[in-house]
């Protein structure tokens, strides 16, 4: 019974598996839910959404919260909702938000954050 152990369906010697000694890190990112957050929160469709009406309306003025909530596809979402996808974005770092609106601050400009990478200046000074 015992002289069967180790060997492969050949009656050969199985390869020997590499060994991981010392210590292995783990590191992962935690996005948690923002206080105003009740119960399960937004669904992604609905984040997705206001996402989207945001980002669309870049160069416009800062907009209400009720008219993120007008401009959204279904008849009415409650103010809750649409603070709650708002509160995620923001820690996300896609929006500011300020006292009686909000405006989409992402930037895919590969100029920019290679600037920023660079730490050089998008203009030169006069």
């Amino acid at each position: 019974m015992g002289g069967d152990q180790g060997k492969g369906p050949s009656g050969a010697s199985a390869p020997r598996q590499p060994q991981v000694r010392g210590i292995t890190f783990v590191s992962h990112m935690v996005v948690e839910l923002p206080p105003s957050v009740q119960g399960n929160g937004p669904s992604m469709a609905t984040l997705v959404e206001v996402a989207h009406i945001l980002e669309s309306a870049r160069r416009e003025p800062p907009l209400s919260l009720a008219e993120v909530g007008r401009r959204m596809s279904a008849k009415r979402v409650r103010h809750a909702t649409v603070r709650a996808c708002l509160d995620l974005l923001e820690r996300l770092g896609s929006v500011t938000t300020g006292s009686k609106a909000v405006q989409w601050t992402l930037s895919r400009d590969e100029k920019l954050w290679d600037a920023v990478r660079r730490g050089r200046p998008l203009t030169r000074a006069r």
